[in-house]
């Protein structure tokens, strides 16, 4: 008696009708939860396709999506959707706080900054006060410091203007101690977006000189790969010409 095949069982029918399952998605996009709040959402991405279309933002902003990532990760720090776009960047597809919006990072924490002390040349050391409890944390930042961390000079190994003696260095010093505090002893400053991290505008302007670093070299290597070709071409020429027998 030949073996008889055992057929798979029917999948389980469904019982949610096609009007149960209109429902739950139209509950899912308009039900305000932990997780979302989907009018909201819709909003934001309704901003980001016309910013986009704008060509008004900062060239860190590739599409919309970024965008929105931007504008949802500022709220939940409490930037406003301006300061957002202004202090939040992509870099290397990560996204970021800009180094100027250090300052304000700590003031929607709660901290105030209670002093910068620059008596010692190429040195400035920077205490921070919580508003609330009356804590204070202190830290210093050097000149030689920034040396060691190769944020002072360019691909070439030349002095970044920024970081010439004067206020430009002075800015920079009291950006650099201020994130040194926030990562070192008050990393929860920049909110509960995970990963998100601190950059000076060193590291910015290192990212637009690779760039244009990287462009240059691709130039140059076109140019040079286009040389050998015309060479190699004016020698076949030569090598083909016929010479007249001038007997």
């Amino acid at each position: 008696m030949a073996e008889q095949t055992k057929q798979p069982a029917a999948p389980a029918k469904s019982v949610l009708t096609e009007e149960d399952r209109r429902q739950i998605n139209l509950a899912v996009r308009q039900t305000k939860t932990g997780v979302m709040d989907p009018v909201e959402y819709d909003q934001m991405k309704i901003i980001a396709a016309d910013l986009v279309a704008s060509k008004a933002l900062p060239s860190t902003f590739q599409n919309a999506y970024q965008v929105q990532m931007a504008l949802m990760a500022g709220k939940e720090m409490g930037l406003t959707q301006m300061e957002a776009l202004n202090d939040l960047y992509f870099v290397s597809g990560k996204l970021q706080i800009y180094g100027k919006a250090t300052p304000a990072a700590l003031r929607r924490a709660g901290w105030r900054i209670k002093k910068f002390d620059e008596s010692v040349k190429d040195t400035c050391t920077a205490t921070i006060v919580n508003v609330k409890t009356g804590e204070e944390i202190t830290d210093t930042f050097t000149f030689e410091d920034a040396v060691l961390s190769g944020f002072t000079k360019d691909k070439y190994g030349n002095l970044k203007f920024g970081w010439k003696e004067g206020a430009n260095r002075k800015r920079k010093m009291r950006y650099a101690v201020l994130s040194q505090i926030i990562h070192t002893y008050v990393p929860e400053v920049l909110g509960s977006v995970a990963g998100i991290g601190d950059y000076s505008e060193d590291y910015l302007d290192a990212q637009v000189n690779d760039g244009q670093f990287r462009k240059q070299q691709g130039e140059e290597r076109k140019m040079d790969k286009l040389s050998k070709l015309m060479a190699e071409d004016k020698e076949e020429a030569v090598e083909g010409e016929v010479v007249e027998d001038k007997k």
